[in-house]
């Protein structure tokens, strides 16, 4: 991986992992693992399947939600943000996608409803936090955080 990045003690948003990474998120104390990739996307070096096999091998929980160009909806999401809740009160969580922006827009929704923020509030954070969206992806959380308002 390239990006490894820490937002709260127990969540890391992150880029694609191999199998070498997570072999070493296990042995950091990894718990979990959320995939926001799709199939066929470029640079995947498992696909969705056999990288919740390998998750599971290790003992690491896994959850996939693919995230594109549609805007951000439920169920997938909330389910997504509820296993991170679940999985990070065990033990430290990565959440990745290609690059990280999909995965920081997730993390920063799961944090709005944690913290009860409302969507300007939360994209405030967020940069305080050093979590910056592209335009596009920042209108989506928005959008989504506006829609649980």
């Amino acid at each position: 991986m390239n990006l490894e990045r820490p937002i709260t003690d127990r969540i890391t948003i992150a880029d694609q992992p191999d199998e070498q990474d997570l072999s070493r998120l296990r042995e950091a104390g990894y718990v979990a693992v959320v995939n926001l990739r799709n199939d066929g996307e470029p640079e995947q070096p498992m696909d969705v399947e056999q990288e919740g096999r390998e998750a599971a091998a290790l003992g690491l929980a896994y959850h996939h939600h693919g995230v594109g160009g549609p805007p951000l909806a439920d169920p997938g999401v909330s389910e997504a943000c509820d296993f991170i809740d679940r999985e990070a009160s065990r033990g430290k969580v990565l959440v990745h996608c290609r690059k990280g922006g999909r995965a920081a827009a997730i993390v920063l929704i799961q944090q709005a409803r944690a913290h009860g923020w409302n969507p300007e509030e939360a994209v405030a954070r967020g940069r305080e936090e050093g979590i910056v969206l592209d335009p596009p992806l920042q209108a989506k959380v928005e959008a989504y955080l506006k829609s649980k308002s």
